[in-house]
């Protein structure tokens, strides 16, 4: 039977916007500020009010927020950081911005999270001063487990949460930091929700909190108790002077607008939506892909809610006698998207060069890669589509 076209092309991921989040933006372009305003104190309020954590910290991107984590919390040349090599750049590169080392750690063959017990033998071996544990596809490392590593090896814990946002690890929400020192989040169109570009960072410490707004704003501060210069800083009177700022630490611009918070706010609102019907969606997709044997389904633990920023199949490539390539040619002729998520970052040849990795050094990572094809998985995915996507990937997988 030939299944029915769409109308349209279906992506891996995308936004969806509202009309009402269309006049959250023309409100704000209509208002005094545009940047530095309201709207950005307002997201970031709500933002931690949802999460159930007590700071956050909007900034330019998920990157960014991986940026001043490191700064915030004294990540510097000299130390190192673990994460694992299943991620996006970002997960590491934010290393390489503060001159300390990256040390590459294997995945778990089942979740594709941080392995805590190929984690603990690292730790084992060698002075271990921060770990970057990344929720892949909005599926939560186990952070309990590393948080009790923590206690023990005294290591800071920064949170890639830019694929969790709305996802839950033991009935608290992933960016509680609850075990954690910092979460960080992103913003981009294929996430959650979205600010067109932008990230936000989380934490239960005021004196990080502070840390982060200062390396947000080029490394500024107007806290008089800290002032350098006093002869500058204060008038006749020992008033400080209106217009004194002093940078201590040289940091980047990496603010939000005004703009770009009050659509997150109005995305804000429909979250848990939007996480209900990704769930949904994978659910159909787990009973449809379950039936095929050459296909493995995303496993969820029972401590863990998933958003699923992602929706990864593993398909075994050589029994089905097929390039992934040629599958995902194939996918893309019928108005299908896929994405390849992700190449392991120790193969990059940065990474390769500077650290001597290889082919073989993670095989779960490897293994991963080599089977991996995420599919179309966002909010505005109609019933119709859905079914067509996964009938029409059935079809090629068992034809």
């Amino acid at each position: 039977m030939k299944i029915q076209s769409p109308n349209r092309f279906i992506p891996y991921g995308r936004q969806k916007i509202s009309e009402e989040d269309i006049q959250s933006v023309v409100e704000v372009l209509r208002s005094d500020f545009i940047t530095q305003g309201p709207a950005i104190n307002k997201f970031e309020e709500e933002v931690a009010k949802y999460l159930n954590v007590k700071y956050a910290v909007a900034c330019s991107s998920g990157t960014s927020a991986l940026h001043i984590a490191c700064l915030a919390l004294g990540l510097k040349k000299g130390m190192n950081a673990v994460t694992s090599t299943v991620t996006f750049l970002a997960s590491a590169n934010c290393t390489q911005f503060v001159g300390a080392d990256v040390v590459f750690s294997d995945v778990t063959p089942d979740t594709f999270d941080l392995s805590v017990e190929e984690f603990e033998n690292k730790l084992q071996k060698q002075k271990i001063d921060f770990v970057i544990p990344v929720h892949l596809g909005g599926h939560s490392c186990d952070m309990e487990e590393i948080y009790d590593l923590k206690k023990k090896y005294n290591f800071k814990i920064i949170e890639d949460a830019c694929h969790a946002f709305g996802s839950s690890y033991k009935n608290n929400k992933v960016g509680s930091c609850e075990f954690s020192d910092i979460a960080v989040f992103s913003f981009h169109p294929v996430k959650h929700i979205t600010t067109g570009e932008g990230g936000i960072a989380t934490t239960n410490d005021e004196e990080l909190y502070k840390r982060l707004i200062i390396y947000r704003n080029h490394g500024m501060h107007k806290n008089a108790d800290k002032f350098v210069n006093k002869n500058l800083a204060y008038d006749e009177k020992k008033e400080p002077n209106m217009w004194y700022y002093e940078m201590n630490e040289v940091s980047h611009n990496y603010r939000i607008t005004d703009i770009q918070c009050a659509l997150g706010l109005s995305q804000l609102k429909k979250i848990d939506k939007f996480v209900e019907r990704r769930r949904k969606i994978a659910e159909y997709y787990n009973s449809r892909f379950s039936e095929i044997n050459i296909v493995t389904t995303p496993v969820e633990k029972e401590y863990v809610k998933s958003s699923y920023h992602l929706y990864t199949l593993q398909i075994d490539f050589e029994k089905l006698g097929r390039s992934r390539n040629s599958v995902m040619k194939e996918l893309r002729e019928n108005k299908i998207g896929s994405q390849v998520l992700y190449i392991p970052v120790h193969l990059q040849p940065y990474y390769a060069q500077k650290y001597g990795y290889k082919q073989g050094d993670f095989p779960n990572s490897e293994n991963y890669y080599k089977n991996c094809l995420s599919i179309p998985m966002f909010p505005d995915l109609s019933d119709v589509e859905i079914e067509y996507v996964t009938d029409k990937i059935k079809h090629l997988l068992t034809k």
